[in-house]
């Protein structure tokens, strides 16, 4: 099982990390690494997603297993984390003309985001 999405969520799911090939306990200094990463990443402006994954038992969840995401019957904790990801993102060319010609008109601009605040900046 892969997952994906933001960084800071991805990391609170996860209890191992996986560096060379192997995984590895995650601590407080690998969690502080990858803060740091993520702010740096974020900073500059760029999209940043974390992404884990999880051996499911073959077992436990075959190819037929109805997975549910409304009723999430699957591991989401005790994950291992295996990365970020960064995109750069920028605005359409069509933003800097549309925000100029609304402050003229005496509309105040307000940006609304689902990114993160880092990013936003």
């Amino acid at each position: 099982m892969v997952m994906k999405g933001a960084p800071e969520r991805i990391l609170d799911r996860c209890s191992t990390i996986m560096i060379g090939g192997n995984e590895l306990p995650l601590d407080d200094e690998m969690k502080d690494a990858f803060q740091t990463a993520y702010m740096e990443l974020g900073g500059m402006g760029e999209r940043v997603l974390g992404s884990c994954h999880y051996y499911l038992p073959q077992d436990e969840y075959p190819d037929t297993y109805p997975f549910d995401t409304d009723t999430m019957n699957f591991p989401t904790s005790e994950l291992c984390f295996v990365g970020l990801m960064s995109m750069i993102d920028p605005p359409r060319s069509t933003v800097p003309d549309a925000i100029t010609k609304c402050r003229s008109a005496g509309i105040k601009v307000i940006m609304v985001t689902g990114d993160h605040p880092i990013t936003a900046k």
